[in-house]
């Protein structure tokens, strides 16, 4: 599949991450509420109050025990990773809601007479995240009950189009959705040679110098010794990934059947 890495990214991430948190918990938070985020997350765009959140069992899965879980009301925010959503009353049974952008599929906006607009689409769900692994996909739906889902769906489109992208050219996904800065044809030191003449043979740079004497400064440096113990918490983060692989394995059989 082509998200699978940003899938099995994420799986260590959490692993790793969640040795600090309740087990029940699906995003990392601090004491205050905040979003913990995994290294080199950016938020891009926080919604409005009062946006409510619906996730459901497609009913084609039949499933014997469908999973579901509403909220009233909450904020849903995008990062350069993944659409997180915290509700402003969680419960023992959910605190938070989060799922790669990539991992969304057939996103829509549904309008109501009578409603507010709401926005969805179907989600596979990654290891950790609290989903059932005999789901291999879920419903989601964000209710935005004071507005804003316009904001919400052009942002969305946006970062997964560079996300796209950034898979095509090879890039990890969630590192490079700046555009970059413009190109100056114009060289800082003057003017480039004309066209009728050749170019000068380039000089050393004046960081070339420090560069070699840090270079041969460094091979006298004795070298560092291996460490005879493993990282921390090593154990506890392989453990996790070994169950979260477990978890994705048995999702794929449910997906297969």
């Amino acid at each position: 599949m082509a998200d699978q890495f940003l899938v099995e990214r994420h799986s260590w991430t959490l692993a790793q991450n969640a040795l600090a948190n309740e087990e029940d918990s699906w995003v990392m938070l601090t004491r205050d509420g905040e979003i913990v985020p995994i290294p080199g997350e950016k938020i891009l765009h926080t919604s409005r109050t009062r946006v409510g959140l619906e996730i459901s069992t497609p009913r084609e899965l039949q499933v014997t025990e469908p999973f579901g879980v509403k909220s009233d009301s909450g904020i849903v925010y995008i990062t350069n990773e993944r659409v997180i959503y915290l509700p402003a009353r969680p419960t023992d049974d959910f605190k938070s809601f989060f799922a790669p952008v990539l991992n969304f599929s057939d996103t829509h906006v549904q309008s109501s007479w009578i409603g507010p607009w709401s926005w969805g689409g179907v989600v596979r769900p990654v290891p950790g995240g609290g989903i059932p692994m005999n789901i291999p996909r879920i419903e989601v739906r964000f209710i935005f009950r004071d507005g804003g889902h316009s904001d919400f769906q052009g942002k969305f489109e946006w970062l997964k189009e560079r996300l796209h992208h950034a898979q095509e050219l090879g890039i990890i996904p969630g590192q490079n959705v700046e555009p970059p800065p413009p190109y100056d044809s114009v060289s800082p030191s003057g003017p480039g040679p004309s066209s009728g003449g050749s170019a000068p043979a380039p000089g050393p740079t004046p960081a070339s110098a420090p560069a070699a004497n840090a270079g041969s400064a460094g091979q006298h440096q004795p070298p560092q010794p291996t460490p005879n113990e493993p990282p921390p918490d090593y154990v506890e983060a392989q453990t996790q990934a070994i169950a979260m692989q477990y978890e994705q394995r048995m999702r794929d059989e449910a997906e297969r059947d």
